[in-house]
């Protein structure tokens, strides 16, 4: 395992509680009610949710009569999850490939964004290793800001590595990592949500997401 997960893990175990305390932000749980019409109007049937952190969400598809299996590197994360009742395992992005079976959705909020820039084509060939043919995927995550590196400013200690994009660029990445059928994108510009403040930088307005479909999964 790299370093840099190493050094989140021990940071997401530290806040684990802390952080399954607080409510979700409303247009998260907007966001995340958008995706399940969709699911919903498609029949999907399965979900994978990566980088589940406390359960919410895993928690929430579960409810809606989705079969959920959910995953996080973080120990602490993936115990409370499982004490919601949800299927859940500590595994990293970079393991994916040890699921042995593939899914009608995947989502992931706010996972991506710690991922270095150059690995971002490995994880997401192994997302869509773990998808049905014509599989759904929500990536939510900040961005539309050309940044890397550890967050010098982050109130959580050790301090997290952040990985965020320019809407365009990500775009790119996505189209030339997989093979997808279509993307639905949306931006919000958020200026009263609690959001990360970067380096030169006084705070990053906009979340954006990506509904994939995916025509063909990778290798």
């Amino acid at each position: 395992m790299m370093r840099f997960t190493d050094t989140l893990v021990k940071t997401y175990e530290k806040y684990a509680h802390e952080r399954a305390s607080h409510s979700p932000d409303e247009f998260k749980v907007q966001e995340r009610s958008e995706f399940l019409k969709l699911l919903k109007a498609e029949g999907r049937e399965t979900l994978l949710e990566i980088g589940c952190g406390h359960g919410q969400d895993a928690q929430f598809f579960q409810s809606q009569g989705f079969r959920v299996l959910a995953v996080d590197n973080t120990p602490a994360m993936v115990k409370l999850t499982a004490e919601k009742g949800v299927p859940a395992q500590v595994l990293d992005c970079y393991d994916l490939g040890e699921i042995n079976e593939c899914f009608d959705a995947v989502y992931t909020m706010n996972c991506l964004l710690h991922i270095p820039k150059r690995d971002i084509d490995q994880v997401l060939r192994l997302i869509s290793g773990r998808l049905n043919e014509n599989g759904l995927m929500y990536l939510g995550i900040w961005g539309d800001q050309d940044f890397e590196g550890i967050w010098e400013h982050d109130r959580y200690e050790p301090k997290r590595f952040f990985s965020f994009w320019k809407t365009e660029a990500l775009l790119e990445v996505l189209q030339r990592s997989v093979i997808v059928d279509s993307i639905i994108t949306w931006t919000f510009n958020i200026g009263s949500v609690r959001k990360p403040n970067l380096p030169g930088v006084e705070s990053v307005n906009l979340f954006f997401d990506f509904t994939i479909n995916w025509s063909i999964t990778g290798d």
